[in-house]
Parts: C-alpha cells; structure tokens; sequence
C-alpha cells in the first residue's frame, strides 16, 4: 500500500499483508505469476497494469474520503485498472477505494469492528459464497464503513455494523469490508502492536480476551474463513 503503511508492519514484525493473497494464490494455483505494485515505487504512468489478469486490493491505513495525494493516487491506479475491465477484489481498504472510484460513499462508522466481523449474512446469491454458512463470521478491522452504494453495484452480505460485501453488477468486481486472506491473530498481533489506542476505549482485560477470542477463531476456523476468495481465484482460472 503506502510507504508509512509498509513501514508499520515492520515496526511490528509483521508480515506484509499481500503476503497472505500471494499464500492463497499459490495454493489454489503453485503456477501463478505474482506481481506486487507498490505505488510510492512504481510510477502509476509507466507501470504495465495491461500485462496482468487480474487484480487483487490489500487493506491499508488512512481514509479514503480524505483530501490528500496518497487518496488521489489510489483513485488514479483504481481507474487505470478498472478500464481494464478485468477481475478485481478488494478488502476493507479495496472495497472503498473501488466506492469511491465507481462514484459511491464511504464514511465515518458509528459502530467500527475491531479484529473480526460477526453475524454476517448472505442477503444475494453469488458464486464467492459457494458452501459458505449463510451466517458468518470473519475476520474485520475498520473505522470507516460503506454509506451510499455506487449504482453499479449489488450487496452481497452486511450485518448489524456495516455492508460487508459488494459486486459490480457487469464486470466481475468483488469487494469485502472484512479480511477473508488475513488470519484472525494476524490481526490480533497488529492491534498488539498499537495497543494504546485500544486502551483508550476498552480496558486491558476486554483487550487480552479479544485478542484470545481471535486466537480462537483462528484455531476453530468454524467459518471457513478463505473460502470466498478460493471460489473467486476458482472462477477466474488464476
């Protein structure tokens, strides 16, 4: 994603989150050929989006609704990629850099989710939800959430907090506002990371049983939690 983005995750001792798209990548395909575009490297005019099948969106920090040149610049590689009219997913961050692209409305949530989603439900038959519990849960880190959908797209799932899945009606553009590729404690290690934030609005025992209950979730996998993204990569033949 961003240069700040890229440098927390060291800070943390994290793993890059592409890193968990290349995983699954390479096991529903070993054969794939994987490109990661760093934008604060790459030049958006010279690189050769044209050379790729498809796309897949990381979550990242910040908010989209922001005036600043990182939004801009992301709303540009959006563009570029869109005219392609070639597959695209997109997590959290994904999901509203393609809102806002497609001319919708992300905003402050009144309700952010911290570390999972939970009582997702499938509202709108689609193939990603192939063999998925129609009620769910995943895992989910945001602030911001989806307010006005672009009229090219359909919601596919939400629960109490926010829409939480999406699709282009035409073109195969699929976006979630949780994280199917990330482990739960992948999550619980970033918020370990940034725990004086957390502090600030729930107290030191709430925070160490929400980072086991991720744990937990992790462990049990009851959801299944890559499945969405397993039966995208299988429709598209990466």
């Amino acid at each position: 994603m961003d240069k700040n983005h890229d440098n927390e995750h060291v800070k943390s001792n994290s793993s890059y989150q592409y890193s968990f798209f290349e995983e699954i990548i390479k096991k529903q395909n070993p054969l794939s050929n994987i490109s990661v575009y760093k934008p604060y490297i790459e030049d958006v005019n010279k690189f050769s989006f044209e050379d790729y099948d498809a796309f897949l969106w990381t979550g990242g920090l910040g908010n989209i609704y922001d005036d600043n040149d990182h939004n801009k610049n992301q709303l540009k590689i959006f563009d570029r990629i869109a005219t392609l009219e070639r597959p695209i997913w997109g997590s959290c961050w994904g999901l509203q850099v393609a809102v806002t692209a497609f001319g919708g409305k992300i905003s402050s949530s009144m309700s952010p989710e911290f570390g999972y989603s939970e009582k997702i439900k499938i509202i709108k038959n689609h193939f990603v939800y192939k063999n998925k519990k129609n009620l769910f849960t995943a895992p989910g880190h945001h602030y911001d959430s989806l307010e006005t959908l672009p009229k090219d797209f359909d919601i596919i799932s939400e629960n109490n907090h926010s829409i939480q899945s999406i699709c282009h009606k035409k073109q195969n553009i699929f976006c979630t506002q949780y994280h199917p590729e990330l482990p739960y404690n992948y999550i619980g290690k970033l918020m370990s990371y940034w725990k004086r934030n957390y502090l600030k609005i729930m107290s030191e025992n709430e925070f160490e049983e929400l980072l086991n209950k991720l744990q937990s979730f992790e462990n049990e996998d009851q959801f299944n939690r890559e499945l969405e993204l397993l039966n995208w990569l299988e429709n598209i033949k990466l």
